[in-house]
């Protein structure tokens, strides 16, 4: 049996990273692999569904203690003889498991890269970060032996191009079960009365209340919107450090009667249904899942042109520069009210997000 030990994972309840790495579980469960996990903190959840699969994890230091951690990675390592360790990280600072695995001689050493960006709500500390990123960058590749991305922006965010560019970096999309992700017209009928916005021009985005996720923008962009289109609503699902925040900058423009936070939730699926616009203006992104999510339910899409756009995958998904500004970003969105959802079409490309394509390439990992 091959073992692999994998990194890194949080709680496992929506993060991006944590959704891929339980598909990645699912994916690779019957093909002859244990698979253990790697995280800062151990949820309980979380570790009493991964005991379903027969997988330990295993709490670390953080990045604030790089020598404890290297110390601690290669501990587990030489307790139970790794075959292969896929570590997934968001910059080139997070590199220390990796060279914890090459110093203990693991054969096989996969770093995938998840973002484009650092996600820090602090400028100063965003700006030591990005210098940091940038150091590590020049040589964290060297730790490993094989290269992933969920775009090709993101692998280009973490590794050189000469990596990126060579046939040991593969693209593996941040796919979503299709199926499940459709549009339902009955469903949207039940949302919109459920959310008591029948009738309305809904707009709306699902994410982590963070820097990355630039709701500060959204919120202007929906105060213009709001006077051109009277009956405009917004729904926001999620939670995070700039949720507070949000709630005062909706009510300083008096907003509340036309924004409604929905708080976190675990039925994404019916909430698109009730949407007529999804927005998303983020200021960097690996590969938005739920950008794509959205899409899969033929929900038309306004997004930023940070984000790939390999995140395309319907007629009816838009890319606006930030620096047009909220107003633009209001007149765009009017001018597109109008149209009939039956008749959006997926593009080719979304085969690319397909879980049964996923599934393939994450069988591939562990049996290269």
């Amino acid at each position: 049996m091959k073992r692999v030990l994998v990194g890194f994972i949080m709680d496992g309840k929506g993060g991006g990273i944590d959704r891929y790495l339980l598909n990645f579980l699912e994916a690779v469960q019957d093909q002859d692999v244990e698979i253990d996990f790697l995280t800062d903190k151990v949820d309980k959840g979380l570790e009493t569904y991964l005991r379903a699969y027969r997988s330990e994890i295993y709490a670390v230091a953080g990045l604030k203690h790089p020598v404890k951690q290297f110390r601690q990675v290669c501990a587990i390592l030489r307790r139970k003889q790794y075959d292969m360790v896929y570590l997934n990280v968001s910059t080139a600072i997070d590199c220390v498991a990796a060279f914890a695995a090459k110093h203990m001689k693991v054969r096989e050493r996969a770093i995938h890269s998840h973002s484009s960006g650092n996600d820090c709500e602090s400028s100063v500390q965003r700006l030591v970060y990005n210098v940091a990123h940038r150091i590590c960058k020049a040589f964290c590749w060297r730790a490993g032996t094989r290269f992933y991305g969920c775009s090709v922006k993101a692998g280009r965010w973490l590794f050189p191009g000469k990596i990126v560019e060579s046939d040991r970096f593969e693209v593996i999309y941040n796919a979503v079960d299709r199926r499940k992700y459709q549009y339902h017209p009955d469903w949207r009928k039940e949302m919109r009365a459920g959310l008591g916005v029948e009738g309305k021009f809904v707009v709306g985005s699902i994410g982590n209340f963070c820097y990355q996720k630039n709701y500060p923008f959204l919120i202007d962009v929906f105060e213009q919107l709001y006077k051109l289109e009277n009956d405009a609503v917004l729904l926001l699902a999620g939670k995070g450090v700039q949720l507070d925040a949000i709630r005062r900058r909706v009510k300083e423009k008096e907003l509340e009667d036309a924004v409604k936070f929905l708080g976190f939730r675990e039925d994404a699926d019916r909430l698109y249904q009730a949407m007529d616009v999804f927005l998303l203006p983020s200021r960097f992104e690996g590969l938005p899942v739920v950008g794509v999510e959205a899409q899969s339910t033929k929900l038309p899409c306004v997004l930023s042109s940070s984000i790939t756009p390999e995140t395309k995958i319907q007629d009816h998904c838009y890319f606006l520069d930030l620096k047009a500004g909220p107003k633009r970003w209001a007149q765009f969105i009017a001018e597109h009210r109008e149209y009939d959802r039956e008749q959006v079409k997926l593009l080719k490309e979304a085969k690319n997000y397909d879980l049964e394509i996923q599934t393939e390439q994450l069988r591939r990992i562990v049996c290269h």
